[in-house]
């Protein structure tokens, strides 16, 4: 049933993994072949007639790509339990006692089954599948057509049913019959359309109830889920739910995060990753063309990832600007605004210095949220205005300076005082359903901007600085979710289907689909379950501690950074563009 090998010749080469990895990607681009023999024989017969009504040259092309197998992938596999037991990132009493069956599970390897081993014997399975958080990610049909091509090689007669608009399409029930012709019509394709998806998660005690009920009316063998950190903690929660009431569904996650905020020791790589930080490095090359055909403006780019600035970091290894701000270095050197401001400002001046009044500036969403006096004068905001809600006096008529400094310490209010207008009116204004200080409000390039001018204005005045400063404000967030997956994320992402789909038939539960070695060929990609509770930490919500995935911020010391770092050498990287 399986291809020998990576062999036939494919008019798209797979691509390279980042170029943060430490290794380049040394796939032949004539190394991609189909994945499964027999699917392949009966895929020219099944397109024929299910074009779809509009799709664009491009479109029908990329679907023609065929993404190359893991060797072990090629066949029958078992789940080889290490023998070590796992842990968790942080909190271990709180985790072990809210998942007291998966916790302390052992890494399992997928290997090669013995022919008679009748543990993954090829008996028909029904298993789920959802597309689940609120950003979708390049790559995640992929996942499913390698689920899907998984059951139809290795358990024939299986059903595959697609839970419609993420987790909240389990709890109502919601799902279509994924058959091969719509399959077919999504291998290749950006986006989450297939089958939708959504933010909703299960979490209160009925919603857990209800989810056992449905798996097991659907007589569910396995529920597979696609997603992020949020995503993926609860299938850890359904996984643990689901062992307790005796369900023969196993739950397997997949990693998906545009911003690559799920990189760690066990996963060297989320899917979508790749696919945006190529866009948005295409993307901020071409501003940069543009700065330096009209050389008038500055460009201050802002790049999605809040919570970590693994794409701003690889987007500048890839492009080189001028200045990158990534809010991980912000946070250890202790930075404030004002000191950001300086170095932007000091940027500008030697660049008109050398008759160059133009450059591009990356910074990272999350630049503000890092910075300690920005965190200190958020949670001084939150506990003053809740205090204020609580006298009945939530309006932003009255919240004078005389009224913010006296219920903000005066490094706060300080900090405070240093936003625009726009900026602090934003902050006090518009609060989340919480009744927090919604922090996404301080568009940080926008405020680096404005505040940059008013420091070069400063400096004028004074005689220390001559020159014109120009500035345009760019935010690249929602233009990388859902390109055409590349190379690299349409091979990663189908293998990782496969794994998926082989954990199910093993037995494993409670477990994230992960592939290793992903600098080498992808033929010699070792696929593996990580237990989900091993990646698990707590945080603090609405009052109480939440098991939660540990988001992976930046390593200062690993070695994308240290790259970054030896680039700055000398003032080199200022004076590039």
């Amino acid at each position: 049933l399986i291809a020998p090998a990576c062999t036939m010749p494919d008019p798209f080469p797979v691509a390279s993994p980042p170029l943060s990895e430490a290794k380049r990607h040394r796939t032949s681009t004539r190394g991609a072949s189909p994945p499964l023999e027999a699917m392949s024989i009966s895929r020219a017969a099944r397109m024929a007639g299910n074009e779809p009504q509009q799709m664009s040259a491009l479109e029908a092309e990329r679907r023609h790509y065929r993404p190359c197998v893991p060797a072990v992938l090629r066949v029958r596999v078992r789940a080889e339990p290490a023998q070590e037991r796992t842990t968790c990132v942080s909190h271990e009493d709180l985790i072990a006692s809210a998942f007291p069956t998966l916790y302390g599970s052992p890494v399992v390897s997928l290997v090669p089954a013995d022919e008679t081993d009748t543990s993954v014997a090829p008996r028909p399975l029904r298993v789920g599948c959802v597309l689940s958080g609120g950003t979708p990610a390049a790559g995640g049909h992929n996942c499913i057509c390698g689920l899907f091509d998984h059951l139809e090689a290795f358990h024939p007669g299986s059903t595959l049913l697609g839970f419609r608009g993420g987790l909240r399409g389990v709890l109502r029930n919601s799902f279509t019959k994924l058959e091969a012709a719509t399959v077919e019509r999504h291998r290749n394709s950006g986006g989450f359309f297939m089958i939708g998806s959504g933010g909703d998660l299960i979490e209160t005690e009925e919603e857990l109830a209800l989810a056992v009920r449905i798996a097991r009316n659907n007589s569910l063998d396995g529920l597979v889920i696609i997603g992020g950190s949020a995503s993926n903690a609860n299938a850890c929660l359904l996984a643990e739910r689901f062992a307790a009431e005796g369900l023969a569904a196993r739950v397997v996650g997949v990693p998906k995060s545009v911003d690559g905020h799920l990189k760690s020791e066990q996963v060297e790589l989320p899917v979508g990753f790749d696919s945006a930080s190529k866009l948005y490095s295409e993307l901020v090359g071409n501003v940069m063309t543009d700065c330096t055909s009209s050389r008038k403006y500055y460009h201050f780019v802002r790049l999605m990832g809040r919570d970590a600035s693994h794409l701003a970091l690889e987007v500048a290894l890839r492009t080189r600007p001028n200045l990158v701000l990534l809010g991980e270095e912000a946070a250890q050197q202790s930075r404030t605004i004002a000191g950001l401001v300086g170095e932007v400002a000091d940027l500008v001046a030697e660049r008109a210095a050398a008759g160059m009044e133009y450059g591009v500036v990356l910074v990272s969403e999350g630049l503000v949220d890092f910075l300690p006096e920005v965190r200190n004068l958020l949670r001084e905001l939150d506990g003053a205005l809740a205090e204020r809600d609580a006298q009945d006096s939530n309006s932003y008529e009255g919240l004078s300076d005389d009224w913010l400094s006296s219920a903000l310490s005066p490094p706060a209010f300080a900090a405070f005082s240093l936003l625009p207008e726009g900026s602090q009116t934003a902050l006090l204004e518009e609060r989340d359903a919480h009744g927090r200080v919604q922090v996404a409000k301080l568009e940080s390039e926008r405020l680096l901007g404005e505040l940059v001018e008013l420091e070069l204005e400063r400096r004028a005045a004074a005689g220390s600085y001559q020159g014109r400063f120009s500035v345009q404000h760019h935010f690249f967030g929602f233009e990388g979710r859902c390109p055409p997956p590349s190379n690299f994320d349409a091979t990663y992402s189908h293998a990782l289907g496969l794994a998926a789909g082989g954990l199910v038939s093993a037995g494993a539960s409670g477990v994230l689909a992960t592939l290793r070695g992903l600098t080498g060929p992808p033929e010699e990609w070792a696929p593996r379950g990580v237990p989900l509770t091993s990646l698990l930490a707590a945080e603090r919500r609405r009052g109480r501690d939440v098991p939660l995935i540990h988001k992976a911020a930046v390593d200062l010391e690993g070695a994308p950074f240290r790259t970054l770092v030896s680039r700055r050498g000398g003032g080199a990287l200022p004076r590039r563009l």
